[in-house]
């Protein structure tokens, strides 16, 4: 089958025929039609520290796909061939989790194989759909683990965790949404999503723009998506008296916290977001796309076929994209 290859210790990808995997015990395998390319593929590509660190090539990359179930291996018992499936995610900060396309094979191939109690069923929503409910998992767990309705929320950092989570607080009820971003593209792809402001970080003052929109009060809700230290500062001084900020987003380096001003006098909530809690996010998920109530769609910029994943990864380097994903089959 064709595949996605990290081949070597060096920076690229190679696309390239490997055997075609097979369902072990407990296993499913499952025929890939589509599959999104994140950050995490960026850093494996470019052969950053941290993929030197983890990696032990060669290894077929990607964690984010949906697909058609085409075999079951022996126990397995509560899936069918023919049903329309999404991987989404290891167990939620568990030691021992092991991550498709880092630590085992994964999904940028026309075939995987998976362990059955990874695999969930679609019911209706569609495979271009189900191959980014990983990432939409992660907006999914950022913004509700905070109580929304009648909320002002503030997400900073707007790509596309971040405008997954513009759409998904709008749905929750939150009575107005406020996002910030250095891209005028992005600013836009969060405004489709239901932004009612957005803020250009690179030309105004977001901390005011937000407190303006309040009345002065700061948002009760700040999802922090970008991990960049002035916008961890924006959100500590955007967030009201008592509020609660969400960070998802992961700086690159150590980030200095004024603790007594900027989270203990404020009594703030921080809440530090690590992917997400598997189950609760899918069954939140379904829900809400089931009833119409969210449309990641507007989110979905690009789409390549497998053997142009380089120009994948270019766009997503360029800035300009929302998610990008791969039409396998």
């Amino acid at each position: 089958m064709q595949a996605i290859v990290k081949e070597q210790r060096a920076p690229g990808l190679t696309v390239t025929t490997v055997p075609k995997p097979s369902a072990g015990p407990g296993e499913v395998l499952i025929r890939v039609r589509h599959a999104g390319v994140c950050g995490t593929d960026l850093h494996i590509a470019d052969w950053d520290a941290w993929a030197q660190g983890r990696l032990k090539p060669p290894l077929v990359v990607g964690h984010e796909f949906a697909g058609e179930i085409v075999a079951l291996g022996d126990g397995v018992t509560e899936l069918n061939v023919g049903q329309l499936q999404c991987r989404t995610g290891n167990g939620h900060i568990c030691r021992n989790t092991r991550i498709i396309g880092v630590d085992r094979d994964g999904a940028f191939a026309e075939f995987i194989a998976m362990p059955a109690t990874n695999v969930l069923a679609l019911d209706g929503i569609p495979t271009e759909i189900g191959a980014i409910m990983d990432p939409m998992g992660n907006a999914f767990h950022a913004v509700l683990a905070a109580e929304i309705p009648g909320s002002t929320v503030f997400v900073a950092g707007c790509g596309p965790i971040g405008c997954f989570a513009v759409g998904i607080a709008r749905a929750a009820g939150a009575s107005r949404v406020i996002a910030s971003d250095v891209n005028p593209k992005r600013l836009a792809l969060a405004a489709k999503m239901g932004a009612h402001v957005t803020v250009n970080a690179a030309k105004d003052d977001v901390v005011r723009a937000v407190l303006g929109a309040t009345a002065g009060e700061g948002a009760d809700v700040v999802c922090e998506m970008s991990g960049v230290p002035a916008a961890v500062h924006q959100a500590f001084a955007a967030v009201r008296m008592g509020g609660r900020v969400q960070l998802l987003g992961l700086p690159t380096g150590a980030v200095p916290v004024d603790f007594a001003n900027e989270i203990i006098f404020k009594g703030l909530l921080v809440y530090g977001v690590i992917g997400r809690k598997m189950y609760q996010t899918w069954h939140q998920m379904r829900r809400f796309l089931s009833a119409g109530l969210f449309d990641p769609r507007p989110v979905i910029t690009h789409r390549f076929p497998l053997t142009r994943i380089d120009d994948a990864l270019a766009t997503i380097r360029a800035g300009d994209a929302g998610k990008v994903i791969l039409e396998i089959a």
